[in-house]
């Protein structure tokens, strides 16, 4: 009898990372400049971010229950800290190229969202780090709001991935490289993860589900 548990989590990673490979070498990085952005925003936000969440889910996490749940932040931390690198340097990539070839910034909704989404994902690992690294600080901090607050932004972020993402499949890289079809559904498939990993964050936080209640 086939485990349908073990199906839901081969599929969710498998699109995870079967989308992140076909991008990563449609982006060809290297090739250029502009390459580095969609292989390193792609990298970043669809597969180091996604899994970072779903590390904490018990049944969803790529690492065995068996580990000790500190191994689990500290992967958490890891993964965020390396995606938050590579979502910088993706941005630099294409601010420099639209620079080099003297287009306008910031106009189209992809480029706009893009922008939103990086500036929250900014405040969003200062705010993480400020509750892990409360004890540092002179004054006590309720690290539990933090952590709150931490969490609900990260919800804001997944939504402003979702739509970037899919933003994304309607740029002149994508429409020169694949068929519009596929735009289509490699858009319900970034709704589809990005909603499922936003539902493991609701269903997996006490302190989310507190504040729902």
């Amino acid at each position: 009898m086939v485990n349908r548990d073990g199906v839901h989590y081969a599929l969710v990673h498998g699109i995870i990372i079967g989308i992140t490979a076909y991008l990563s070498y449609l982006s060809d990085p290297g090739s250029s400049l502009f390459s580095w952005h969609p292989f390193l925003m792609t990298l970043s936000m669809l597969f180091l971010m996604n899994e970072a969440v779903l590390i904490f889910s018990p049944h969803w996490s790529l690492l065995p229950k068996k580990f000790h749940k500190q191994l689990f932040m500290d992967c958490h931390v890891y993964l965020q800290l390396v995606a938050l690198v590579g979502i910088i340097l993706a941005f630099a990539a294409i601010y420099i190229n639209k620079e080099d070839n003297e287009k306008p910034h910031f106009k189209s909704w992809h480029g706009l969202l893009g922008l939103i989404q990086v500036l929250l994902i900014l405040g969003q690992a200062s705010i993480g780090s400020l509750a892990k690294y409360a004890k540092l600080f002179p004054v006590k901090l309720n690290v539990g709001k933090i952590k709150t607050f931490h969490d609900l932004l990260g919800a804001i972020v997944i939504l402003f991935s979702s739509l970037n993402m899919v933003t994304a499949c309607f740029t002149n890289f994508f429409a020169s490289q694949t068929h519009i079809l596929l735009a289509y559904t490699f858009s319900a498939a970034f709704i589809l993860i990005y909603g499922f990993v936003s539902l493991r964050v609701f269903m997996t936080n006490s302190r989310i589900a507190q504040i729902l209640k």
